[in-house]
């Protein structure tokens, strides 16, 4: 193995997405104590870190220095993308949750948690050097895969949210005023919290024979947001084609 990247890539090339295809790894010498790696995880978050040639198998504050600062700018992009109506806010761990990061630093006189030294437990303030990552740097994280699959979960949350919101929620559609009637007597068993009342103006189209263009014409059909549905008319061929 030739220096910390190449031995990086010994992890990397196993690290495929789905079409077998390694993931980006981004790397970067910050200066003669710190050398740091990225790419995404899969597996929840994973780290591969030394503390003067110390495998520290468990990470530690070296490791959660240099974690810190990428998840803080990756939230940033991430929450600008999401937007102020999103409906969800996105933590750091479930950031740090799809990273792999790779570190190397020399530390100055490092404390450990036990003799085995798996976890490196010395202050930032006293490492002694300082590891800044370029806004090269950054720039590759964001391209690196991680962005994409949180943004992946988030449109799923959005819709897991819409989706439980929609199959609480019930509604009549009915031809006009004189099925209303009926309906709305019977609201005064199941309650109003749950079920509403909306009677249709003109008719209603008959989906069996309708086309796409039809559908998206229907300004009506595509403003509410109800899991089911139930229609109430008369019991005449009244509906349109």
């Amino acid at each position: 193995v030739q220096g910390f990247k190449h031995y990086v890539d010994q992890y990397a090339k196993h690290n495929v997405d789905s079409q077998g295809e390694p993931h980006k790894v981004v790397y970067e010498s910050v200066n003669n104590r710190w050398e740091v790696a990225l790419t995404i995880s899969d597996k929840g978050f994973q780290q591969v870190s030394f503390a003067n040639s110390i495998a520290t198998t468990k990470g530690g504050r070296h490791v959660d220095y240099v974690v810190d600062q990428i998840t803080s700018k990756l939230i940033d992009v991430i929450k600008k993308k999401i937007g102020k109506t999103g409906g969800i806010n996105v933590k750091p761990f479930q950031i740090k949750n799809h990273m792999w990061v790779f570190v190397n630093a020399l530390i100055e006189n490092p404390t450990f948690d036990s003799q085995t030294k798996e976890t490196m437990t010395l202050q930032s303030k006293s490492f002694g050097s300082k590891c800044e990552l370029s806004d090269k740097f950054v720039q590759a994280a964001l391209k690196c895969g991680i962005v994409e699959a949180i943004m992946a979960w988030v449109r799923f949350k959005q819709q897991e949210t819409l989706d439980k919101k929609c199959s609480s929620k019930k509604t009549s559609k009915l031809k006009g005023d004189s099925a209303k009637s009926l309906a709305v007597s019977g609201l005064g068993v199941v309650g109003r919290d749950k079920y509403g009342v909306f009677p249709l103006r003109g008719k209603m189209l008959n989906v069996r024979e309708g086309n796409h263009k039809q559908y998206e014409k229907d300004e009506e059909m595509k403003t509410l947001r109800y899991g089911k549905v139930m229609v109430m008319a008369d019991q005449v061929s009244f509906f349109s084609k």
